[in-house]
């Protein structure tokens, strides 16, 4: 069985008894530390370097219950154990509600602990759920990636029938909001500003529900406030998404900074979106090689066609996939007046184009990102899209 972090908490140490021993005790734990400070403990906890928190609640001012409750709201992701002597009905109700996940009395019984550790093991750790962050990034100006975002994280939640996340993380020009004529009440900078600490409730606040099945995240509404933005939030922003959402897709803009490398750090796709032109192509190789000097594998970038069969393409599909040293992941053909008519009114492609060849094209693209998970009750056409937009609508949220 493999070894559990586990980070313990004790406010107020009582001597003679150290807190730590019966956890070290446990042959299926590793202890990282034995805290007394939030402030200490607060990284690990961020940064998910532990699975487990056991936390003593024999302190006077509460500052124990006080620390599950934080540890609820940053990284509901660690499971924790509440310690006590206190074996009162009213005492163990009081520690669920706060977020315990278990409860063991101190001194601590080794098979208590045991049980505890096993229990969360079955219903934390084990857990099959695994979101799938999948980054689109445009090799030039135009080329059609937020686009290719927008609707993309459509048909993923259309396929799957699970609600999307859908990041601007163009923080300063970004379109995703103006795609789905939104205006959302929070933006990025509300929930990942310098000095801020994140978490489920800001992240869940902060994304604009779209009657679609996805939830976007937009970037600030004024331009000094991208510069607010903290890549250390970024990322725990990430994490919190992941626990709500099977697919998270983030629309990149070109250039490489510490925000754009949070985003890349557990992307499982990174999508170059390009079409058939020379600086089109010779941007796309560059990202290409850029990302993989930022360590994200290879298999993990994939390129994407866009606007292809137009009347101005100087090269062939079968160039550009030997320059970029694999064959295109998707292929998205030529529709510039349906695509250009759905952004000029706020639509997604389907709303009014379910047929588009593009739209059929991300869709199929959205196919092979889905795999095997789509929900067999989700068909062709417009299906649910045509139920929720009709051929008019707009896709905006209610208030």
């Amino acid at each position: 069985m493999a070894n559990i972090k586990i980070a313990l908490f004790e406010a107020s140490p009582v001597p003679g008894e150290p807190f730590n021993k019966p956890f070290e005790a446990a042959g299926q734990l590793q202890v990282v530390g034995l805290f007394q400070k939030w402030e200490d403990l607060s990284e690990w906890v961020r940064e998910s370097a532990v699975d487990m928190v056991a936390v003593s609640l024999d302190d006077d001012e509460n500052i124990g219950l006080g620390v599950v409750e934080r540890i609820v709201r940053t990284a509901p992701q660690v499971a924790m154990i509440g310690i006590s002597r206190a074996t009162d009905p009213a005492s163990i109700i009081g520690a669920m509600r706060s977020g315990c996940a278990q409860f063991v009395c101190w001194p601590i019984d080794p098979e208590d602990l045991k049980s505890a550790i096993n229990q969360i093991r079955a219903s934390r750790l084990n857990a099959t759920h695994k979101s799938r962050r999948i980054c689109v990034v445009g090799s030039s100006g135009g080329s059609g990636a937020t686009t290719v975002a927008c609707n993309l994280s459509m048909e993923l939640a259309h396929l799957t029938e699970r609600p999307t996340a859908l990041v601007d993380l163009n923080v300063e020009f970004g379109d995703v909001a103006c795609a789905f004529d939104v205006t959302p009440k929070y933006t990025l900078a509300d929930v990942c500003r310098e000095g801020m600490e994140p978490d489920r409730m800001m992240v869940g606040q902060a994304l604009h529900e779209l009657p679609c099945k996805v939830s976007v995240l937009a970037r600030p509404e004024r331009l000094e406030d991208a510069r607010l933005i903290s890549p250390e939030n970024v990322d725990r922003t990430f994490r919190l998404l992941a626990e709500s959402f099977p697919y998270v897709v983030v629309d990149l803009p070109r250039g490489f900074n510490f925000l754009n490398s949070a985003a890349l750090l557990h992307a499982e796709r990174v999508l170059i979106v390009t079409q058939l032109g020379v600086p089109f192509v010779r941007n796309a190789i560059r990202i290409r090689d850029c990302l993989l000097q930022m360590d994200v594998p290879e298999d993990n970038i994939e390129l994407v066609l866009n606007r292809c069969q137009a009347s101005f393409e100087r090269l062939k599909q079968a160039d550009v996939e030997q320059h970029f040293g694999k064959p295109a992941f998707a292929i998205i053909p030529n529709d510039y007046k349906r695509v250009m008519t759905a952004l000029d009114l706020g639509h997604p492609i389907v709303a009014d184009a379910p047929n588009s060849p593009a739209r059929l094209a991300i869709q199929q693209m959205a196919k092979r990102l889905v795999g095997g998970e789509e929900n067999p009750a989700a068909g062709e056409g417009e299906g649910l899209f045509g139920k929720i937009f009709g051929r008019k609508t707009k896709a905006t949220a209610p208030r």
